[in-house]
């Protein structure tokens, strides 16, 4: 893995300050949970692209996505179109796993980091 923590939190830094802005808006956009997913996603191919040997845990990570981001779509879109009062408490439930996503990643980078 050729990326630094330094260059992970550079590239996420719009994103999460997107998320963190969309907790306090009364109704904030799936979009930026859809754009937080597909960054990750990015990501996820452009370490693969440079990395010639399987690694079991980015395989992991971008199925993981990929399920996220195909998820998204269903409920919490519905819930947005017609306004229901839930979409907020799912929308932070969603933003809690794009959260958990980054935290996965950062990990792991650092790991690499530090055997390496």
């Amino acid at each position: 893995m050729n990326i630094t923590i330094e260059d992970f939190d550079e590239k996420l830094k719009p994103i999460k300050k997107e998320l963190f802005e969309g907790e306090f808006l009364k109704t904030p956009s799936i979009y930026s949970l859809e754009r937080a997913g597909n960054t990750l996603l990015d990501l996820v191919k452009q370490i693969r692209q440079q990395n010639n040997e399987f690694d079991p845990w980015l395989h992991s990570i971008k199925m993981d996505l990929d399920i996220y981001l195909a998820d998204l779509g269903g409920e919490l879109q519905h819930d947005y179109d017609k306004g229901n009062k839930r979409y907020n408490g799912k929308w932070t439930t969603e933003k809690r796993k794009v959260v958990g996503f980054i935290s996965r990643f950062r990990e792991k980078i650092l790991e690499k980091q530090t055997t390496e």
